[in-house]
């Protein structure tokens, strides 16, 4: 059964907004560095700016690649970009607490759901493949 994009958005909003995240913080880390993130900043010390660009390239590139591959139906494309944005995710996580301490959780967690979302999207995509796969070899 082949969806239109409109239909894409409207069976997988979440998905959508989770990756216009990505695409949206990647790209101020990106052009803007370790001003991005004061947990960052404080966490990575002298190493934050160049760490904060390359995260930020690598987190929006995962933002792009996963709205790319869901709305052309491209799994091959959005698994890749669903690995970025658990690896962006988890490293802003991890960043922000380990920065600001306490005054970093609610961030944080935030950050730590969407990479746990990230994960269990790979693992329901790639399940449905080996399925699909599955019943072909049968036929």
């Amino acid at each position: 059964m082949t969806h239109s994009r409109r239909e894409s958005l409207r069976l997988n909003p979440f998905g959508t907004v989770a990756a216009g995240a990505a695409v949206v913080l990647g790209a101020l880390g990106a052009t803007i560095g370790d001003d991005v993130s004061q947990g960052m900043t404080l966490s990575l010390h002298t190493t934050a700016g160049p760490v904060a660009h390359l995260w930020g390239v690598m987190f929006a590139a995962g933002g792009v690649l996963k709205i790319y591959g869901l709305y052309w139906h491209r799994t091959t494309i959005e698994i890749p970009g669903l690995w970025m944005m658990t690896g962006g995710y988890a490293f802003y996580s991890i960043t922000v607490v380990t920065g600001l301490g306490m005054h970093g959780l609610a961030a944080g967690v935030i950050s730590a759901a969407l990479t746990i979302g990230c994960l269990i999207k790979v693992r329901l995509i790639t399940r449905a493949a080996r399925h699909l796969h599955d019943r072909e070899r049968e036929e």
